[in-house]
């Protein structure tokens, strides 16, 4: 098998991977100038991901460490609170960086896995049309963030295997007149190499 050799011994197996994702936010969490608009609604939206993570075989090829950045687009509208019946939309850009530890189950054909991950995560606005707010621009805000995921691998050949993935993220973004308890599932979809 491929791996970080030393002294003539593999030490590791490194998996790397590119895949699409598929966004689902929750609709709730939304506070816009000084209250809950009731019908906030925070589209589903799409992008893209690399990941990967070191296996030591030390630890029986089980558990991995790894790092892993993505980033997506959405959209958020809803009614303005302080100008009763105006609407208001803004995009939201999702960046996360992410370190994981991942417990997988080292199978030949098929390698099921669940995993933890924390992290940086920006939630950043552009063309913000919300009543009130001077900068439409743009906006971003920084946050520590979580994420559970569970997936599977295929093994096509012994380096290369596609993957799918279930994510769970949370983050809490705070800007100019809104603030977001984004909460969201994804679906992933990718490609990958083993070292």
């Amino acid at each position: 098998r491929a791996g970080i050799l030393g002294g003539g011994h593999q030490l590791a197996d490194v998996d790397v991977g590119l895949y699409a994702l598929g966004a689902f936010p929750s609709d709730q969490g939304l506070f816009a100038q000084g209250g809950n608009p009731s019908d906030s609604r925070i589209a589903n939206g799409a992008g893209a991901g690399i990941k990967g993570a070191v296996f030591p075989h030390s630890l029986g090829n089980i558990v991995g460490v790894g790092l892993e950045f993505s980033g997506h687009g959405s959209e958020i509208s809803f009614s303005s609170p302080v100008n009763a019946g105006s609407a208001a939309s803004t995009n939201l850009w999702v960046f996360s960086s992410m370190v994981n530890l991942t417990l997988r189950y080292p199978g030949k054909a098929f390698v099921p896995y669940i995993g933890v991950g924390g992290g940086y995560s920006s939630g950043t606005l552009t063309h913000a049309n919300i009543p009130g707010r001077s900068d439409r621009d743009f906006e971003g805000s920084w946050t520590l963030s979580y994420q559970f995921f569970d997936g599977l691998q295929c093994n096509l050949t012994e380096k290369v295997f596609l993957f799918s993935d279930y994510k769970y993220l949370s983050a809490d973004y705070h800007c100019k007149e809104l603030a977001l308890d984004f909460r969201s599932q994804y679906a992933l979809f990718g490609i990958g190499l083993r070292f």
